[in-house]
Formats: C-alpha cells, structure tokens, sequence
C-alpha cells in the first residue's frame, strides 16, 4: 500500500489519540510471531486516525532498514540494544543488583536495557502521550519503573502474550530444573508490575482467568483484546496441487513454547505417520530455529527460516495439513489464524485454540492425546474432500478475527480513562 494510498483510508477523529508502544521486537510486517500483531496494532491504529510514536530495539541490520512502519508512525525511535547479544553471568547479577528484578527480565530475550528506558524518559519529556503500551509483559518492567515520569492522564497498558509466571510453572512440570523460589520471586516481580498499571491486555478470556486466578484484584483492570489475521492477504489459494502429504509447522523459534512443539510432534507423532504415510514431510519453518531443531532434519523433515510474508503464505498453501502441538505458553496462535485464513486444515493441542473456539471436527481437529492427534493427522492426508471441507470452514471462521476488528477493540480500551474524566 502506498503512502497516498493509505491517507485516504485515514479516518479522521476530532480525538485522536497519542499513543506510545515499547515493543522487545521491532514489528516488522516480515517478522513470523507476535510482532505481526502489533505491526497490525499500530498500522490499524493509525488508520482510525490515530498518532503513533514507537521505541523498539533494534537487533539486526533489518531492523534498522525496515521501513514497513515508517507511513504509520510520527517517530520510530530505534535503540542500538544491548538484548541483541548475551549478557555474561557476572554483567547480569551487578545489573539484577542495581535494579532488584528476577533473572528473567535482565537477560536474554527482550531483557532490561538502560537505553530503551532512556529513550522512554526522552519521549515523555518531548511529547505528552495518552497511552502508553507495553508490548509483552517483559517491557511493562519500564512502566513499572518509571511509573513517575509518566503524567498521571496518561493511560498506562501492558499487553500480556504470555503469563511468565504461568509458563515457568509449565517448564517446571514438564521436569525442567526451575526452583519454587525462582517461580515465587518472578510471581511477586510480574504481579507488581502488573499492578503498577492501568489496564492490562490479554489475548484470550483463558489468559485473563489466568491473570485473575493469581490475582484477583487485577480484574477490574484486565480486557481481552484478541488477535487477529490479515484476511485480505493471507487468503486461500485455488491452486493448490493435491498430490503432496506436506505438514507444516511454523513460528518464531526464539519463544520456546514453539520449539517445545516441534519436539512433541517428533516425540510423539512423526514415527506413527511416517508408517502410514511414508511420503509425508514435515516442514518446521520460522525464525532462528536452535540447533535442537537443526539437528532433526532428513529428508523428510525440513527445517528452514523462511522469509517474507509472501514466502510464508506461499508456505501456507503448498501445505496440506497444519499442526499445533503445543504444551507450554498462553495467548493465541497468531500462526493458527494464517493457517485458517489460507484454507489449511489444522489439528491442534486444546491449549494452541484458545481465543479462536473452534468446533472440533468441523473448523478443526483439536486434542490432547498424541495418539489421536497422529490419527487425525493421517485421516487429513488421506482424504482430499476431508480436507477440503475442514480447510472451507477454518476460512469461514478466521474472517472473524481480522486485525481491524482487534483494533477497533483497542481503541475502545485506551479511551475508557478519557470518557470516565469527561
């Protein structure tokens, strides 16, 4: 879409909003993951008529030559971050004492940085903001901390993709070795941080009774914005071939709940469809897939990174069935949404729908027992009109979650805090 293109969808609003989002990824429109969700965010945003300011850390070259947000946003304030390499043991604990935060929040993936929290203090001395969002619970640490600076008409929000807390308990029984004490010090960190806000975002109703289940006082606060889909791109294709047994998996291999997916389907699955379809492949594609992944790979199991959308939704439509096998994690599945929008039957963990609702059998095949879930796998490869007639109604049902709709729900939600002041 062009530049003119899109101011004259612009819808003018006499209250337009300034809104400031703190991402731990630049949303790029050619990042598989949660990134296309806030891409979308601020792109539909803007659309409504909105103003945009963005601060995100910029990791590789892409980052910094990425200009698909440029049309919607007033500022992109790029951080030359530190979260692009690894923090030695030593750094992290002289940091952890300095600012008293879990581990968690000061190492690895969308971990502190001074300079995004610098970046933040500039903005708010510059420009007054009626929103500021916190995207992923790892950057509402910024909120948190600087709950000062922020003038008090400012709504503060913190979008939760995932209840860390939540998801170390999972690790935890699934026999990693994560101590009660480092699950009871990020419970109390998380909570705070939360409570430090003024709206929190989940994704599901399933996530916001997890929020509540921790802690109830927080339920006044909790709204559940839903995902959405690019239905008008990620579209069905009519061409595609019926003589291949393909079966994808994709998704942002820096989050391990997705790795952890893959294992489960190898573990569990892969040998009894190999047998029963010995021409099946499995294709594992997504951003920086771990060398645990890597080594999986024959020749029939294909592990690649992917590329641009139009590569990923060229992926989409050359599959045949595409499966969800995930255990850990909360939220929706971005990727099960595409999956649906393109047509493509999916079967899938209870866990991996939430938010979307299908109706088993008819949108999708949705279990919890490897066994069946290989079973289902095989019957779908098997049977073209199956297919067919699961794919139609995965169509049907992901036009209910297209962006603008998650967007026009936002909007509501930041300005809650203007229409109680008027």
């Amino acid at each position: 879409m062009s530049e003119s293109e899109i101011s004259v969808k612009i819808n003018p609003k006499n209250n337009a909003m300034s809104i400031l989002f703190l991402p731990k990824l630049l949303p790029r429109a050619d990042v598989i993951g949660g990134p296309i969700l806030i891409y979308h965010r601020i792109r539909n945003l803007y659309l409504m008529g909105h103003k945009i300011t963005l601060i995100a850390p910029a990791y590789t070259e892409a980052d910094w030559a990425d200009k698909s947000l440029e049309p919607f946003c007033e500022e992109i304030i790029r951080v030359d971050s530190v979260m692009a390499r690894e923090r030695d043991r030593d750094e992290v604990k002289t940091v952890q004492r300095r600012l008293n935060r879990p581990m968690v929040f000061l190492s690895g993936d969308g971990s502190y940085d001074e300079g995004i929290e610098d970046a933040l203090k500039s903005a708010l001395k510059k420009e007054h903001f009626d929103a500021v969002i916190a995207e992923y619970s790892m950057m509402g640490q910024y909120i948190e901390a600087n709950r000062s600076f922020i003038p008090a008409d400012t709504m503060t929000v913190i979008s939760v993709h995932e209840c860390y807390t939540r998801a170390f308990e999972q690790r935890a029984a699934k026999g990693e070795n994560i101590s009660e004490d480092t699950i009871k010090e990020l419970f109390n960190y998380e909570f705070k941080m939360y409570d430090a806000a003024d709206r929190i975002l989940t994704l599901t109703k399933e996530d916001s009774n997890i929020l509540i289940d921790y802690a109830p006082g927080l339920k006044n606060k909790i709204r559940v914005v839903p995902h959405g889909v690019d239905t008008a791109f990620y579209t069905r294709s009519e061409k595609k071939s019926v003589d291949s047994s393909n079966i994808l998996y994709l998704g942002n291999f820096q989050h391990y709940p997705n790795v952890d997916a893959v294992k489960n389907f190898i573990s569990h699955c892969w040998n009894k469809i190999q047998k029963e379809v010995p021409e099946a492949k499995f294709y594992v594609i997504g951003f920086n897939p771990p060398q645990e992944l890597l080594d999986l790979r024959s020749e029939n199991v294909i592990v690649d990174e992917g590329g641009s959308d139009e590569d990923v939704r060229r992926v989409y439509w050359n599959s045949d069935v595409f499966v969800v096998p995930v255990e850990l994690g909360t939220g929706c599945r971005g990727k099960l949404l595409e999956a649906m929008a393109c047509g493509l039957p999916a079967v899938a963990t209870r866990l991996a729908t939430f938010g979307i609702n299908p109706t088993h059998g008819e949108d999708m095949f949705v279990t919890d027992d490897y066994d069946v879930f290989s079973e289902y796998v095989i019957m779908l490869l098997k049977d073209i009109e199956l297919r067919k007639k699961i794919g139609n109604n995965a169509f049907l049902l992901s036009k209910k979650f297209d962006h603008k709709r998650a967007a026009e729900k936002l909007e509501q939600v930041l300005t809650e805090k203007r229409q109680s002041k008027s």
